[in-house]
Protein backbone atom coordinates (compact mmCIF):
# COMPACT_ATOMS: atom_id res chain seq x y z
CA UNK A 1 0.00 0.00 0.00
CA UNK A 2 0.85 3.50 -1.01
CA UNK A 3 -0.03 6.98 0.82
CA UNK A 4 0.83 10.65 0.47
CA UNK A 5 1.75 12.13 3.57
CA UNK A 6 1.62 15.89 3.72
CA UNK A 7 3.32 18.36 6.23
CA UNK A 8 1.06 18.34 8.93
CA UNK A 9 1.09 14.59 9.40
CA UNK A 10 5.26 14.74 8.95
CA UNK A 11 5.41 17.62 11.55
CA UNK A 12 2.80 15.45 13.77
CA UNK A 13 5.69 12.36 14.05
CA UNK A 14 8.65 14.41 14.15
CA UNK A 15 7.47 16.65 17.01
CA UNK A 16 6.04 14.29 18.76
CA UNK A 17 2.42 15.51 19.16
CA UNK A 18 -0.73 13.57 20.25
CA UNK A 19 -1.62 13.18 16.41
CA UNK A 20 1.77 11.05 16.29
CA UNK A 21 0.31 7.64 16.92
CA UNK A 22 -2.08 8.02 14.23
CA UNK A 23 -0.04 8.64 11.75
CA UNK A 24 1.75 5.74 12.33
CA UNK A 25 -0.94 3.34 12.75
CA UNK A 26 -1.87 4.55 9.58
CA UNK A 27 1.78 3.87 7.55
CA UNK A 28 2.14 0.81 9.12
CA UNK A 29 3.72 -1.75 6.41
CA UNK A 30 3.00 1.00 4.06
CA UNK A 31 5.53 3.37 1.49
CA UNK A 32 5.37 6.51 2.12
CA UNK A 33 5.27 9.60 -0.35
CA UNK A 34 5.61 12.92 -0.98
CA UNK A 35 5.76 15.89 -2.99
CA UNK A 36 9.75 16.87 -4.19
CA UNK A 37 9.08 20.19 -2.52
CA UNK A 38 8.65 18.45 1.42
CA UNK A 39 11.77 18.86 2.57
CA UNK A 40 11.87 22.37 2.09
CA UNK A 41 8.10 23.25 3.74
CA UNK A 42 9.35 20.69 6.61
CA UNK A 43 12.66 23.32 7.00
CA UNK A 44 10.41 26.61 6.82
CA UNK A 45 7.81 24.94 9.20
CA UNK A 46 10.33 24.35 11.55
CA UNK A 47 12.08 27.31 11.15
CA UNK A 48 8.67 29.54 11.71
CA UNK A 49 8.89 27.28 15.07
CA UNK A 50 11.76 28.40 16.21
CA UNK A 51 10.99 32.36 15.10
CA UNK A 52 7.94 32.04 17.19
CA UNK A 53 9.79 30.75 19.82
CA UNK A 54 7.83 27.73 20.01
CA UNK A 55 11.19 25.03 19.75
CA UNK A 56 14.75 25.78 20.36
CA UNK A 57 17.42 25.27 18.18
CA UNK A 58 18.21 22.21 19.26
CA UNK A 59 14.70 20.81 19.32
CA UNK A 60 14.62 22.38 15.15
CA UNK A 61 17.58 20.52 14.76
CA UNK A 62 16.42 16.92 16.77
CA UNK A 63 12.70 17.32 14.49
CA UNK A 64 15.06 17.83 11.25
CA UNK A 65 17.32 14.12 11.77
CA UNK A 66 13.91 12.52 12.90
CA UNK A 67 12.38 13.55 9.40
CA UNK A 68 15.39 12.70 7.60
CA UNK A 69 14.82 8.93 8.64
CA UNK A 70 11.77 8.28 7.82
CA UNK A 71 11.80 6.82 4.51
CA UNK A 72 10.34 9.15 2.14
CA UNK A 73 9.71 8.48 -1.52
CA UNK A 74 10.14 11.87 -3.39
CA UNK A 75 7.65 12.08 -6.12
CA UNK A 76 7.11 15.04 -8.98
CA UNK A 77 4.54 17.36 -9.05
CA UNK A 78 2.84 18.59 -12.01
CA UNK A 79 3.15 21.85 -11.11
CA UNK A 80 0.87 23.10 -13.50
CA UNK A 81 -2.00 21.04 -12.83
CA UNK A 82 -1.31 22.38 -9.00
CA UNK A 83 -2.12 25.84 -10.03
CA UNK A 84 -4.78 25.48 -11.82
CA UNK A 85 -5.81 23.39 -8.32
CA UNK A 86 -4.40 26.24 -6.24
CA UNK A 87 -6.61 29.43 -8.27
CA UNK A 88 -9.85 27.27 -8.48
CA UNK A 89 -9.82 26.82 -4.58
CA UNK A 90 -7.64 29.68 -3.97
CA UNK A 91 -5.44 27.77 -1.64
CA UNK A 92 -1.46 27.96 -1.74
CA UNK A 93 0.79 25.80 -4.16
CA UNK A 94 2.32 23.90 -1.09
CA UNK A 95 -1.31 22.57 -0.53
CA UNK A 96 -1.76 22.23 -4.13
CA UNK A 97 1.17 20.23 -4.56
CA UNK A 98 -0.23 17.10 -2.37
CA UNK A 99 -3.58 17.41 -4.17
CA UNK A 100 -2.83 17.01 -7.53
CA UNK A 101 -0.23 14.54 -6.50
CA UNK A 102 -3.06 12.40 -4.63
CA UNK A 103 -5.53 12.85 -7.79
CA UNK A 104 -2.33 11.83 -10.42
CA UNK A 105 -1.39 8.26 -8.24
CA UNK A 106 -4.60 7.58 -6.51
CA UNK A 107 -2.97 8.05 -3.48
CA UNK A 108 -4.65 8.70 -0.17
CA UNK A 109 -4.02 11.37 1.74
CA UNK A 110 -3.03 11.36 5.67
CA UNK A 111 -3.34 15.15 6.48
CA UNK A 112 -4.41 17.22 9.47
CA UNK A 113 -5.10 20.71 7.67
CA UNK A 114 -8.49 21.35 7.49
CA UNK A 115 -8.98 23.32 5.00
CA UNK A 116 -7.00 20.68 2.70
CA UNK A 117 -8.96 17.84 3.71
CA UNK A 118 -12.11 19.80 2.33
CA UNK A 119 -10.78 20.89 -0.92
CA UNK A 120 -9.07 16.85 -1.13
CA UNK A 121 -12.86 15.49 -0.35
CA UNK A 122 -14.58 18.39 -2.91
CA UNK A 123 -11.87 16.00 -5.39
CA UNK A 124 -12.88 12.57 -4.58
CA UNK A 125 -9.73 12.21 -2.71
CA UNK A 126 -9.64 9.53 0.19
CA UNK A 127 -8.34 11.56 3.30
CA UNK A 128 -7.32 10.10 6.15
CA UNK A 129 -6.10 11.86 9.66
CA UNK A 130 -8.33 13.72 12.15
Amino acid sequence: MKVLLDASAIMAVILNEPSRSTVIALTENATILSPEVISFEIGNALVNLFKKRKITEEELLAAYRNYTAIPIESIKVDIEKALKIACKYKIYAYDAFYLETAIRLKLPLITFDGSMKKVGLDLKIKIAGK
